[in-house]
């Protein structure tokens, strides 16, 4: 009966061994689809998107002027639709509008390769449109924050988009297209509105990175799109397009899809090894605090022990020295 108790226990204590390590196991595995699950979402956005339909054979270009009224430049229209007609691309123009709003909405299902918004950009990087401003227009858009009233140098209130407008209020997706706004600083800081666009199905976008004025943003994408159509790449017709602007020192920039998602990744492994190092301190501190009596209690019972040994030893010995003749 001894020994099948004694068989038993091992068994048992196998089984709790076992039952321990699964559990262990089992708590990495979670907390590790926790890290991902935060440090993905922390990231506000994705690493992928929905490719979108393309229909048209032929290269389409549209160019948006929302400053034709207050800032008309006809030698950039026709040189800007010159470039464009030369470099293959079938043009549309489309000039101030009291509906501005719903044709931006409408943009990435209208299917163009290459859009170009000549417009001025307010602050958090929105376009400013031609639509006048009304509190009683589109107001679960301005609630939401997706339009804002907005003005330059005192004038008139226009509504401007703000990146959450591209990214939850237009239709469709752009189908690759190459994005280019003309504005002030849209690739200055976070690069909002170029990842709005970008995550809405285009695949580059070309800004300014800080305050441009109007004649030199006209003239550098006029120089931009001839450079493209010249065959030059992305980087070296931004590059030679855009010399600093000698008013306010601005440089023509771009991002395309592939260094958004670069970005992004390297900024969720950097917030996965936060997350890791936070996890081994949640998981290791509480098996350090129930596992620590047990290693102090073993190593007393080892001490005790060692201490016992001697004490036999030196026993053992004096015995010995007592029985020995004189």
């Amino acid at each position: 009966m001894a020994k099948k108790t004694r068989d038993f226990e091992p068994r048992r204590a196998n089984s709790r061994r076992s039952r321990a390590r699964a559990n262990l196991i089992l708590l990495v595995v979670v907390v590790l689809i926790l890290i991902v699950g935060m440090a993905t979402w922390s990231t506000n956005n994705y690493l992928w998107r929905l490719p979108a339909s393309h229909s048209n054979s032929n290269a389409r270009a549209l160019v948006m002027d929302q400053l034709e009224l207050n800032y008309p430049d006809p030698s950039f229209t026709t040189n800007i639709t010159n470039a464009l007609k030369t470099a293959g691309y079938a043009v549309d123009y489309s000039g101030p509008t009291p509906t501005a709003v719903d044709l931006f909405r409408q943009l990435p299902k209208l299917g163009y390769d290459l859009v170009i918004i000549r417009a001025h950009t307010g602050s958090s990087q929105s376009i400013i449109t031609a639509e006048p401003y009304s509190q009683s227009e589109f107001v679960a858009d301005q609630l939401s924050g997706r339009l804002v009233p907005a003005q330059v140098e005192g004038g008139p209130l226009y509504f401007a988009l703000t990146p959450k407008f591209v990214r939850q209020d237009m239709v469709g997706r752009f189908p690759e297209s190459m994005i280019i706004v003309m504005g002030c600083s849209a690739l200055e800081g976070t690069h909002d509105i170029a990842s709005a666009f970008l995550d809405k199905g285009a695949n580059s976008f070309i800004g300014w990175d800080s305050s441009v004025s109007i004649i030199h943003t006209d003239s550098s994408i006029v120089a931009f799109v001839r450079l493209l159509s010249a065959g030059r790449s992305l980087p070296e017709a931004t590059s030679r397009a855009g010399g600093a602007d000698p008013v306010y020192g601005a440089k023509l920039q771009y991002l395309d899809w592939n260094t958004l998602v670069q970005s992004r990744t390297s900024d969720i492994v950097s917030k996965l090894t936060i997350w890791g190092a936070l996890a081994s301190v949640l998981v290791v501190g509480p098996m350090t605090v129930f596992a620590a009596p047990k290693l102090i209690a073993s190593l007393d019972h080892i001490r005790e022990r060692v201490t016992v040994g001697r004490k036999r030893k030196h026993a053992i010995e004096d015995n010995g020295t007592a029985r020995k003749p004189d």
